[in-house]
């Protein structure tokens, strides 16, 4: 009796097509599911057909399991050539395809409901959409496999973020191993200071008591020869030795300074560090982004200075494409002041804007697109506006002032604005600004470097420390007091005047 090709491909236990089959020891396939159920019921892991022990765990039968799926498509094949898809409304054989409804369709549907869309034959639509489909995959599966590689920008990105906290952890190790520098020689200084002052007091002691010891000594000694004397000259001299011989430590006046100044040395012992601390530590008003730098401009450790490169850096992962760097921290309200270095610098852009965020590279930085700037071209300076304003400037500034403040319009009903100074720090003489900047968004400080090797930076803030004073109330109140008693006085004298006249 023939075996068919279906018999072959079907499973001893359910006697359907296999799936997932896997192969015994013994050489015959199963259903995976299929065997362990048998083993299950039965108790013991011997195979179905020929009941040989299997102790190991069976295995895929990739073979068997390829040819199922051939079967499978073949069948399917032969079910639409053999005209197996007919079209449910008019029982007629679908070949075609509607590219308007995106629906298989009979000739008959293509005569009425899609008499006017756009067909073509099923087997060319089919064709079309599986090799799209293929060309989408293959997209997939190389993102798969850059993904399973680690090259794709996910993976990139992860890896940046780590050599980021590495570097940056390096860093501040760094900075707080200068603090413990500072910290330990500063405590190094204030110990050896405390040594000398008790090296010198205790010095002025022990000289003051070797000087009572040798003095002593002597009129111990003295008393001791004179007792050896003939009877007559003791007993003439008895008095004089006895007085010389009660010798007591005078009482020496202590005060203060005998001892060890402890207020000096440990009275607002932390605040003068920390006051001291301010040489190693500087303020700086603006902290520059560095992810906002393009490849070709390099931020400092520091983040306080930019420069322009000859090559570009690896920076695989800037926020935009234009050729600033903007600060770390917007601006919503508030008087802002911050210094420039430009240096000997002759090309280079400074100023504000409302940030980058969908800002084409190309767009113009003008008030128009949210940037308001002051640029220098060789020895020309202009003003970031619409018309690249021209300014005349005596000398070149080395430090520029920027300043972000508010004013006031009053035009009818009040309005408030906000206003961008440039000035020369050194000189602190205006250069230009703008007037009219909106309210609406956070301004971001902004530098663009242009000369190669000349950085752009910023300068640390002077921080001036105050310490609150507690006054009285007289002395709060001191000069509203002596216009009280002027005023007083001026009613006396007023009332005086009046009573001389009514007397005479």
């Amino acid at each position: 009796m023939a075996v068919s090709l279906l018999d072959v491909l079907s499973c001893p236990v359910c006697t359907e097509l296999f799936r997932d089959p896997v192969l015994l020891s013994c050489s015959h396939s199963f259903c995976r599911q299929c065997i362990k159920d048998h083993w299950t019921l039965s108790s013991s892991r011997r195979c179905y057909i020929c009941r040989l022990a299997s102790p190991q765990e069976p295995v895929s039968n990739l073979a068997l399991r390829n040819a199922c799926v051939s079967y499978l498509r073949e069948q399917n094949m032969r079910t639409e050539e053999d005209g197996g898809l007919k079209c449910h409304i008019h029982g007629e054989k679908i070949e075609l395809f509607c590219e308007i409804d995106e629906k298989a369709i009979c000739s008959t549907c293509m005569d009425y409901e899609h008499r006017r869309h756009q067909t073509q034959p099923l087997k060319q639509a089919l064709r079309q959409r599986k090799e799209k489909l293929k060309a989408t995959l293959r997209s997939a599966e190389n993102t798969l496999l850059s993904l399973q590689n680690g090259t794709s920008r996910d993976s990139k990105i992860s890896s940046y973020i780590q050599s980021q906290t590495q570097m940056t952890e390096r860093t501040i190790r760094m900075e707080f191993e200068k603090l413990h520098q500072f910290l330990r020689k500063e405590e190094e200084s204030r110990i050896v200071a405390l040594n000398e002052e008790e090296k010198q007091k205790k010095g002025h002691i022990e000289r003051r008591i070797q000087g009572e010891i040798l003095s002593l000594s002597d009129r111990v000694r003295e008393a001791e020869q004179q007792i050896e004397d003939n009877a007559i000259t003791f007993l003439q001299n008895y008095d004089s030795i006895l007085n010389r011989a009660k010798y007591t430590l005078p009482d020496q006046e202590l005060s203060s300074i005998t001892f060890i100044d402890v207020s000096k040395h440990l009275g607002n012992l932390k605040y003068q560090v920390w006051e001291k601390m301010k040489d190693i530590c500087p303020y700086y008003p603006v902290i520059l982004n560095p992810h906002t730098a393009p490849p070709d401009i390099s931020v400092s450790d520091d983040l306080t200075s930019v420069t322009s490169c000859y090559r570009q850096q690896d920076k695989p992962f800037p926020l935009h494409s234009n050729r600033m760097v903007l600060g770390s921290v917007g601006y919503a309200d508030g008087v802002h002041t911050w210094d420039i270095e430009v240096g000997d610098s002759n090309h280079w852009s400074l100023g504000v804007c409302f940030g980058l965020e969908g800002k084409p590279t190309t767009q113009p930085l003008t008030p128009e697109n949210g940037f308001w700037g002051l640029r220098r071209d060789g020895d020309s300076y202009t003003l970031m506006t619409a018309g690249m304003s021209r300014l005349k400037i005596k000398g070149n500034p080395e430090v520029v002032r920027v300043k972000l403040d508010y004013h006031h319009e009053d035009s009818g009903e009040k309005k408030r604005w906000r206003k961008v100074s440039f000035s020369n720090a050194r000189s602190d003489s205006y250069i230009a600004g703008f007037s009219r900047v909106p309210l609406k968004k956070k301004l971001f400080p902004f530098v663009i470097p242009e000369d190669q090797t000349v950085p752009l930076r910023v300068i640390p803030a002077n921080v001036i420390l105050t310490v609150e004073q507690k006054l009285s109330f007289l002395e709060k109140n001191r000069v509203l007091l002596m216009v009280c008693c002027g005023f007083v006085m001026v009613i006396i004298m007023i009332l005086l005047g009046k009573s001389d006249r009514q007397g005479r």
